[in-house]
């Protein structure tokens, strides 16, 4: 009896733990995909130039464009970092759980996807407190042309992890008996990392679709926002 009970007690103690690691992250990946969504779309406020990698560009365009949306541009780089952050431990938190459920492939999807907010807080850093002060030194333009070539391969790098990384971590969920995405966010979700992966491939390959980098990016964190918020929910 003794030991029955210890083991009783023990599972359901496994699945507490279970079930505030999956809280945690969920509502840390709501949170912070929320955040993304304000960084996006305050991206989209910025002068073209500034808001999106672009390339080739003008370098006369991209430095009036940095000097002209400093204000935005540093409000979108400071709750991106903070938002990414927030975001990374929230997908650590996932990928720990379903690792200790041996679900090692949707595990590294958002492992993926931590990789994918880790690289965006230098994205974010760059963009909001890099480029604008660069950009207004009268001997700065070399060194904006610098920092603008790295943010353009780390946005495109950020969302190609992003992107496999919420396919791989989707699709297992959607083929899993105990899913922790929603039915209608999962596929969501998978498509639009699908979208962000096919359009930094291109980008990297020197197709113009720049626009669908952005696109995918924003469109995505709006659903992981809600995905979050499913998970934390779910796992009350």
């Amino acid at each position: 009896m003794t030991d029955s009970a210890t083991l009783d007690l023990r599972e359901m103690g496994s699945r507490e733990a279970a079930a505030s690691n999956l809280r945690a992250g969920g509502a840390a990946v709501a949170l912070g995909s929320l955040g993304v969504t304000i960084t996006s779309a305050l991206y989209a406020l910025s002068p073209p130039a500034a808001a999106l990698p672009a390339q080739p560009f003008d370098q006369i365009s991209a430095l009036a464009g940095a000097i002209a949306g400093a204000r935005t541009m540093f409000a979108a780089g400071t709750v991106g970092i903070f938002s990414d952050l927030v975001l990374g431990v929230g997908a650590l938190l996932i990928a720990l759980e379903l690792a200790r459920r041996e679900r090692a492939l949707a595990a590294a999807g958002w492992i993926l996807i931590l990789l994918s907010a880790a690289v965006f807080t230098f994205v974010d850093a760059i963009v909001g407190y890099v480029l604008g002060p660069v950009a207004a030194m009268t001997d700065g333009a070399g060194a904006f042309a610098a920092f603008k070539h790295l943010f353009d391969v780390l946005f495109l790098l950020g969302t190609a992890a992003f992107g496999v990384g919420a396919v791989v971590a989707l699709t297992d969920d959607l083929q899993s008996a105990t899913p922790i995405a929603g039915k209608a966010t999962a596929p969501a979700g998978a498509l639009a990392g699908l979208g962000g992966t096919l359009a930094a491939g291109a980008c990297f390959a020197g197709a113009p679709l720049e626009q669908g980098v952005g696109i995918s990016i924003g469109l995505g964190s709006a659903i992981f926002a809600v995905m979050g918020a499913q998970i934390a929910l779910k796992s009350r």
